[in-house]
């Protein structure tokens, strides 16, 4: 029997959030101040402190003004527009946040982490060729992101690209074995095409990595009564 716990458009929304903010607390955001030299005209952008010190709070309100401001007197400040859409994202509006990371791209900010939450906000936006694309791009730039993966595997689930999306799921697996997320909605996966036993062995290992995983744990037992 094939089981569904959760709808690809609700699970987006989630995982978009956590990665964003794994990105914040890895230096991909704002919570430090960021420098980042372009080799082609040796500028260098920087992100104003203020800004940051309001993204760290979350205040993102306030993060949106300072760094308008900023951008007033440097409007091809790659960084900075790479922020903005970022604070832009974390209050919904992510018309301007896609926005804002297409100007930043224009402008030369093409790391990899600026296409994975492309990636996430375009997916938001129910925009799959788009949101592929820029997974696509993130990948390029860096094949051995697993959260890359993983984003161009919900992509790929939500346009019922199944098989494209299983590949991809397995990859960021690949990876990092330990990524739960990746594992569950695999898992997810396997149950909407009634193969519940590859269901289950990556419902398994995901409470032999984490026994306190709570989601995991009850969509076994719901696969187990079936």
């Amino acid at each position: 029997m094939t089981l569904r716990i959760h709808s690809i458009p609700q699970v987006i929304s989630t995982v978009a959030l956590l990665l964003c903010l794994a990105w914040l607390c890895s230096g991909g955001g704002c919570a430090t101040t960021e420098r980042v030299k372009v080799t082609e005209n040796e500028k260098t952008w920087r992100c104003d402190k203020q800004a940051d010190n309001a993204m760290k709070q979350h205040e993102y309100g306030k993060a949106i003004s300072l760094h308008q401001r900023l951008l007033d007197k440097d409007p091809s400040n790659g960084l900075a527009l790479y922020h903005l859409g970022y604070a832009y994202g974390q209050t919904g509006d992510h018309l301007r946040e896609v926005c804002c990371y297409e100007k930043a791209v224009g402008f030369g900010f093409k790391k990899d982490h600026i296409f994975l939450n492309l990636g996430l906000a375009y997916g938001e936006l129910d925009q799959l060729e788009n949101a592929i694309g820029a997974f696509d791009k993130a990948l390029e730039i860096n094949p051995g992101s697993a959260d890359a993966h993983f984003g161009l595997a919900l992509a790929r689930y939500r346009g019922l690209a199944d098989t494209l999306a299983e590949e991809e799921f397995l990859k960021a697996i690949e990876i990092d074995p330990a990524h739960l997320d990746a594992r569950l909605y695999l898992s997810m996966l396997y149950a909407d095409r009634g193969e519940l036993q590859k269901a289950c062995e990556q419902l398994r290992n995901i409470l032999e990595i984490d026994p306190t995983h709570i989601r995991a744990r009850e969509f076994l037992e719901r696969i187990e009564r079936e």
